[in-house]
């Protein structure tokens, strides 16, 4: 694993959102939790977090998303982005407002 996939993990704001939150809160309360948050909450973000945000972060290892029991928690490979989330946590108010 390299800088490369920390970059694709961190490449779109909803999967953000959720490897902020796991900074703070382990474990989350499933996908919900992020569309409570969201000002974009439509049905078509809904689709792309449980279809695709959260599944990447799965696979990557960054998470670890049980599904069964609607819950997300940190997973096998968070120690190698945890720095650059802390990062971009620690820095929020020097980041544009849209970033997060």
């Amino acid at each position: 694993m390299g800088f490369d996939q920390i970059a694709e993990a961190l490449g779109d704001q909803a999967r953000r959102q959720i490897l902020l939150e796991l900074l703070d809160h382990n474990p989350v309360d499933g996908p919900e939790a992020f569309e409570e948050n969201d000002a974009r909450e439509t049905e078509e973000y809904k689709v792309e977090l449980v279809h695709t945000h959260l599944p990447k972060l799965d696979d990557m290892d960054y998470i670890v998303w049980e599904r069964d029991y609607d819950n997300i928690l940190k997973g096998s490979n968070w120690e190698e982005i945890e720095p650059v989330v802390r990062l971009l946590s620690d820095n929020r108010e020097r980041i544009p407002n849209n970033t997060f």
